[in-house]
């Protein structure tokens, strides 16, 4: 038997037998009291906002290019475009003043880098100064601004440079990181180098949903082997600069496991998992990335790379969590009919979900690592607001109970502080405060009252 069959017989043999093989667990939510919570007074309770779900996309990236691209068959890529979204640049003093009555003290926010870095080489300093007007904003309220460095959005010349297929790209990455750190390591602390960089490789490059709509699976792992690197090297570029070792620098880990609808689901189920979760894992915690799949064509898969520094590259972890899924007959993503639904297809409330994202967060990184996690967003897409307030208090119950189980968890922050355009729509109403579309005028929504009430409870004196 040659080396390529023996690989592919021990690939076949691991997906039948390390595969997921316990039932969904269900809580009893009816003999649970979701308003016994505690929380030390240090926990910081955050809204999240994304970029260009807030401001629009850039004209100068590679998701406004996506959002007018015409598919083969006379169809535009999205049914909806983002506009200039809910204009928060333009009223980001009404916006932290909506965070300081809510009480949060922690705001996560994205740049779009195509914004800072519309032209290779050229640093828009209006831009620049548009973030550190902001951070002075928020800090002037008492509100600690965390940024994200790297969200879905690129430049479109670093797009027509191939992206993160080329790590020889990785360095003009780190010199937009240094550029926003130049300007703003006088007001931030913590620092995001990718929000969920495995969503960007999977979606962009497996799944084909996002720019630039490749299906290749060798591609979207080497992708993702040249994010995690860009950290490393992002992490130790600003630890190196002034007062870089004042800084905490983390990445944002998407947590979405699937489970088998059916027996012969279990494989599929082992190699999503394996490519979102264990990927991550191995080279944080051992400084090698490494994919084997001997299979022909868009997908096989063969990349391994090494950077013993990893392990020390983290100063905290991200979750981002919002449920769960099903695989059924191997290729379909579904969700169970008995949960209560979201109004995004496939997305139902499933609050346990939280907890064992955090449990497995710690086991396979926070503890052998020493570094805290943070919930850096968690939120529900519906227009009824009784399900809104039944996430919050289920889901934070779930926070509460992992910090009293013995895991790091050092703060919340809830997706999204407005409705924007959140996961490409408008539809998705994620927000604490609803956004008239004509008059842009802001709402608390009654669904946001039991985060003010906990906050209130439990928020550091400041």
């Amino acid at each position: 038997m040659n080396h390529t069959k023996k690989s592919l017989l021990y690939f076949i043999i691991s997906l039948t037998t390390h595969t997921i093989t316990t039932p969904t667990t269900y809580w009893n939510w009816q003999l649970i009291n979701t308003h016994d919570v505690q929380f030390p007074k240090s926990f910081e309770w955050g809204a999240t906002t994304r970029s260009h779900e807030v401001d629009g996309y850039s004209k100068t990236g590679t998701w406004y290019a996506w959002e007018y691209q015409i598919k083969n068959n006379g169809q535009p890529f999205v049914q909806t475009r983002s506009g200039n979204a809910v204009a928060h640049a333009q009223h980001y003093v009404q916006d932290i003043q909506l965070m300081k009555e809510l009480g949060i003290t922690t705001h996560f926010f994205s740049v779009d880098w195509s914004t800072i870095e519309p032209e290779q080489g050229y640093f828009n300093e209006s831009e620049l100064q548009k973030c550190a007007d902001f951070c002075d904003e928020l800090i002037k309220n008492n509100i600690t601004p965390v940024i994200s460095l790297k969200d879905l959005c690129d430049p479109l010349w670093f797009g027509y440079l191939g992206g993160f297929e080329h790590e020889k790209n990785i360095a003009l990455f780190e010199r937009y990181c240094l550029k926003v750190y130049d300007t703003l390591k006088n007001k931030v602390s913590r620092w995001v180098t990718f929000t969920a960089p495995e969503s960007y490789a999977l979606l962009g490059y497996l799944v084909g949903t996002t720019p630039p709509g490749v299906r290749n699976l060798h591609r979207a792992a080497n992708v993702l082997k040249n994010e995690l690197e860009a950290h490393v090297r992002v992490y130790k570029a600003i630890k190196n600069e002034q007062n870089g070792n004042m800084m905490q620098i983390g990445i944002i880990k998407h947590m979405h496991i699937l489970e088998p609808w059916h027996f012969w689901d279990r494989a599929a189920c082992y190699a999503a998992n394996m490519l979102t979760n264990d990927m991550f894992y191995t080279f944080f915690s051992t400084g090698t990335f490494s994919l084997r799949l001997p299979l022909p064509g868009n997908v096989g898969a063969w990349v391994r790379h090494t950077n013993g520094f990893a392990p020390k590259s983290l100063d905290f972890i991200g979750i981002n969590y919002y449920s769960h899924g099903y695989m059924k007959n191997l290729v379909n993503h579904i969700s169970n009919p008995s949960e209560i639904p979201t109004d995004i297809p496939g997305m139902t409330v499933y609050p346990e979900g939280l907890y064992f994202a955090i449990e497995d967060v710690s086991k396979n990184l926070a503890l052998q690592l020493s570094i805290p996690i943070i919930i850096t967003q968690n939120g529900v897409a519906t227009s009824d607001e009784s399900i809104r307030d039944l996430y919050l208090k289920r889901h934070i119950y779930c926070v509460s109970k992992a910090i009293k189980d013995g895991h790091n968890v050092q703060g919340y922050s809830y997706y999204s502080l407005l409705d924007g355009f959140s996961w490409g729509s408008y539809d998705k109403k994620f927000g604490l405060f609803a956004v008239d579309r004509d008059t842009l005028e802001r709402t608390k929504k009654s669904g946001a009252s039991y985060y003010y009430d906990v906050i209130k409870k439990h928020r550091r004196q400041v």
